[in-house]
Order: structure tokens, then sequence, then C-alpha cells
């Protein structure tokens, strides 16, 4: 668990013992909604006075604010500035009311987190933005993000990895039994369709593809759709084969008079071979191998030597992971 002393030392301050605070930190970090039985999961106490107390507090001291839910079931919104601030956590958005279907996902990446509280996790945007772009060289622009427009005219601010799906730097040893690179999260509810996922995927398919290497952890309370989704990720990020060297020449070629404006030479046929090119060559390594390319005129053998390594290198493995609680108790829950 990698909470900065001084952090836990600032929620024990509010009044909250050692395993109250450390609780109160993943919440405030990764979800911002809890139910009770997450914290008697988490500290392994049966119901009774202590989880009372600790509710109580919460609430008394207008740290969190409570709604009943179906089946009887309360969930907190941690929500109070007191808390969140003397942890440098003071501008999440998990603070914020939010819609019941985007707290039943907070609470399922609340579930994920809780098993596996124990592994290192890249916490704050910035944090995230730092290990890819400074520490693995990515480019900014490479990043998964959405640009938010400013009060004032032609202000606009681009904030990153906004789904906010846990993200992790595994050790040798984890509890996962995966490789030691980053891994990617997403957590999925009962529902029977794979498209939300299907779609958060696609999204980050060219930012994953630019990595030497991750996992991704596919979770959810429902195991009857694991076999779907493992099957999109292969057919996503499956090795395509070996890549015909000469058939990138020629898309090269074709790019680089459309990219000096020398479109009026192309054919109809040419146009079309471009097209197809640009979704098939979409993203690295090609990116960088059409940037070399074209500056130091490379051979199809200088390509194949280029390609053919750095698409082997890439470690790709998914993994599936049941979550303990579907969540689904919002038929009375108020927006």
């Amino acid at each position: 668990m990698n909470i900065r002393t001084e952090h836990l030392a600032a929620i024990q301050g509010l009044g909250y013992d050692s395993h109250e605070s450390q609780f109160l930190y993943l919440v405030a970090t990764h979800s911002g909604y809890f139910t009770v039985q997450q914290f008697l999961d988490f500290t392994q106490q049966p119901k009774g006075r202590p989880v009372h107390r600790f509710t109580q507090k919460l609430i008394q001291r207008r740290h969190a604010r409570v709604t009943e839910c179906a089946r009887k079931t309360h969930v907190l919104n941690l929500f109070s500035r007191r808390v969140y601030g003397p942890i440098d956590k003071d501008n999440l958005r998990n603070r914020r009311r939010q819609s019941k279907e985007l707290v039943q996902t907070r609470l399922l990446i609340l579930d994920l987190v809780l098993a596996h509280s124990g592994e290192r996790y890249l916490e704050p945007e910035a944090d995230k933005v730092s290990y890819f772009h400074d520490v693995l060289g990515l480019p900014l622009q490479a990043l998964p993000g959405r640009i938010y427009k400013g009060i004032k005219p032609n202000r606009s601010t681009k904030r990153h990895f906004i789904d906010r799906f846990p993200m992790l730097l595994l050790d040798a040893q984890n509890a996962l039994s995966l490789p030691p690179v980053v891994t990617l999260t997403y957590c999925d509810a009962v529902r029977p369709s794979l498209a939300q996922y299907v779609t958060h995927l696609r999204s980050y398919e060219k930012f994953l593809r630019r990595l030497p290497g991750f996992n991704f952890v596919y979770a959810s309370p429902n195991a009857s759709k694991f076999a779907r989704a493992a099957a999109f990720f292969s057919r996503l990020f499956g090795d395509s084969g070996p890549i015909d060297a000469h058939h990138l020449v020629r898309y090269f070629q074709l790019r680089l008079l459309w990219e000096t404006n020398r479109a009026g030479t192309l054919t109809r046929a040419d146009r079309d071979f471009l097209r197809a090119g640009d979704k098939q060559y979409d993203g690295e390594p090609f990116e960088s191998a059409f940037q070399k390319w074209a500056s130091e005129g490379l051979t199809d053998t200088d390509i194949d030597a280029l390609l053919g390594p750095r698409r082997s290198q890439q470690t790709k493995n998914f993994r599936t992971y049941v979550l303990p609680h579907e969540h689904n108790i919002f038929e009375t829950f108020a927006d």
C-alpha cells in the first residue's frame, strides 16, 4: 500500500484510527464512494458497534453523506475538503455527486483496489502522465485524454486518464501473478453488454500499442462475460503475422506524396491503397518506421530488421478477475 506517512497522519489527525485512515485514503483516491460491507471486508471485522461509530463519525463531522439504496444498503460519499485537501487530492472529482451508473462503477473499482491494497498504484493524473511521458518517453499527445474548454475564450485544458480505472506498477512477486509491467484495469458491471468495455479498449488502443509491454485486467462480478472480453482483446491486440515490407514501403511512398502536397499525382487506386494503409499501419512501430524511412531512405531489408524485433518485444497479458459484489442496489438511488 503506497500511502505516504504524512497523508496517513493527516487523516488520523481528523479523529480516525490507523485502519479507518487507510480505508479512507483508498476511498478518496480511487472511488469517493463506499459501502459498509466494503469497510468490513477491508478491516475484517464483523458488523457491530465499531463500524457504526465509524460511519457516525463521518456523517456527524460532515466528512461523508449517506444514501439508502435498495435492499437497505447504505452508500457513503466521502466528500469533505478536510479529508481530500491534506492528502493532496482536493481536485479529484471523487468528491462530487455522481450518477448511479458511475457510482456503481466506482464501487466495483474500490472492490478491486481493496482486494489488492498491497500493490503499488499510479494514483493522481500527474503521476500517470509523469510515468508514461518522463519515464517511458511517450509524447503527451499519445496519452488518452479529453479536452475541456475553459470559461475564457480560446482557453482549454486536456485531462488525461479521466476514466480513473486503477493502474498498477507490479513488482516481480505480486498477488495477480502477472509480469512486472504497467497493469491497466477495467471494471465492468453485471449488464450483459460489452459495449462500454469495447469503446474503452478502442480508445486506449493507440496508447497501448506504444508501450513496451502491459497487462490488462478485466474485472467483473459476472464471469459469464470473461470469454467474450478476452476474445475481443485478442482480436484487437493479437499478433497479426509478418509484415510485407514491400507493401509497407508502397504505403510510405504514397503517404509521403500526400503529406508533401503532391496528392495530384495519386490515382484513385493509390488513394484507396493509402486509406487502407492508414488503418492497417496506424500507430507504433509503423509511425517511427515511416519517419526513419522518410529521412534515411530505408530498404525493404532495413524495414524488416526495424519492425521485426519491435513487434515481438511488446509483452501483452490479459487477465480476468471476479469481483466479490455486484452492487446492483440502485433501484431507489436518487441522482
